[in-house]
């Protein structure tokens, strides 16, 4: 009896070694990570963006009326000067010479000027020829004060409060009338950007328009302008528009800025007003400049693949058309991956 309880007891081992297995836990879903950005409003136009040369507003070339030689020149390049200061000055030996000599000259047409009108008086002389000198006596007195007034202008004086820009001439040189001695630029006439726009930018410009500045000398670093000036006549050898952006000098006033500074400004157009739906560059999956693929996460975590038309591209930002809805998400990193309805896991 016992061979046959051990067999028995065997073959209860064997069944409950063939019986059912504990059931397995299920491996756990993996989805796919994403990151995403939500969309975002802005302007419904495109700045207007082009190449300019900072400037001070009134720069003005000054030079002597009569020609001569340069006695002195009391400034350098970079001095500030204030107004009513001189500056230069030509030696006045032949500038006086002329004076004496327009001075003589009105002296004997007055002297003529009399004696014509006692002979007049006597008969002896006819109306034309007093008409004649008293012709000669007004001429006489223009040519003093012409003589005069180059006298004043040998010296030239700064007109207002300002930086001395270039120097042209030095001392004991010999200078024509009207050649430039110095460039002066006003500090009272404020600092600008000048540029020239395209006729199909230039329309959608006004005066007052909001605008932004930067220098390439100063990356990252911005000025806020406002347009000022905008020419309503094309120049005729670039058939551009010359525009003037007044740069708010106190958002850095520890920076000091250079005239001829190459730098870009951004001008709000017309129609800046108006709001369209932003989303990045980088949320495009494929597109052009007409329109792009995007995926968009729903509320359940499956993503959409959706085709959106493209107003223009602003920096790393692409303006649509057609608004999306507020709070809308769209995939900005991973959506090369990705398949219309799959589930993604966002990361925060």
């Amino acid at each position: 009896m016992k061979p046959a309880l051990v067999i028995s007891t065997l073959s209860l081992l064997v069944l409950a070694a063939c019986g059912p297995a504990t059931p397995e836990e299920a491996p756990a879903v993996e989805y796919r990570l994403v990151k995403t950005e939500t969309v975002q409003s802005g302007p419904a136009a495109s700045l207007i963006e082009v190449a300019g040369i900072g400037a001070f507003r009134d720069e003005t070339r000054l030079s002597f009326k009569v020609g001569g030689v340069i006695e002195r020149i009391n400034v350098r390049e970079g001095e500030t000067v204030e107004k009513g200061q001189r500056l230069a000055a030509l030696n006045k030996q032949d500038v006086n010479a002329a004076v004496s000599q327009a001075s003589a000259g009105f002296e004997k047409a007055q002297r003529d000027l009399q004696r014509g009108k006692l002979l007049r008086d006597q008969e002896v002389i006819s109306k034309v020829q007093l008409d004649n000198l008293e012709t000669a006596a007004q001429a006489a007195r223009a040519q003093l004060s012409q003589a005069q007034f180059a006298s004043q202008t040998a010296e030239i004086q700064a007109q207002a409060n300002g930086v001395v820009l270039k120097r042209f001439a030095q001392t004991g040189e010999v200078v024509s009338p009207g050649q430039p001695i110095l460039l002066l630029g006003s500090k009272s006439s404020g600092f600008v950007m000048k540029a020239s726009l395209a006729d199909k930018q230039a329309v959608h410009i006004q005066l007052g328009a909001k605008a932004e500045v930067q220098f390439d000398a100063l990356p990252g670093v911005k000025w806020p302008g406002k347009v000022i000036e905008l020419s309503q006549a094309a120049d005729p050898a670039t058939g551009t528009y010359g525009v003037l952006v007044e740069v708010d000098t106190r958002a850095h006033e520890n920076i000091n800025l250079l005239s001829g500074m190459q730098g870009r400004t951004r001008i709000e157009p017309a129609n800046f007003n108006g709001m369209r739906s932003y989303v990045p560059i980088e949320a495009v999956v494929e597109g052009d400049n007409k329109a792009a693929w995007i995926y968009t996460v729903q509320a359940d975590n499956t993503v959409k693949r959706q085709t959106v038309a493209v107003a223009f591209i602003q920096a790393d930002r692409i303006a649509l058309i057609d608004a999306l809805p507020e709070g809308t998400r769209v995939v900005s990193t991973g959506a090369a991956y990705l398949q219309d309805g799959e589930t993604v896991k966002v990361q925060e």
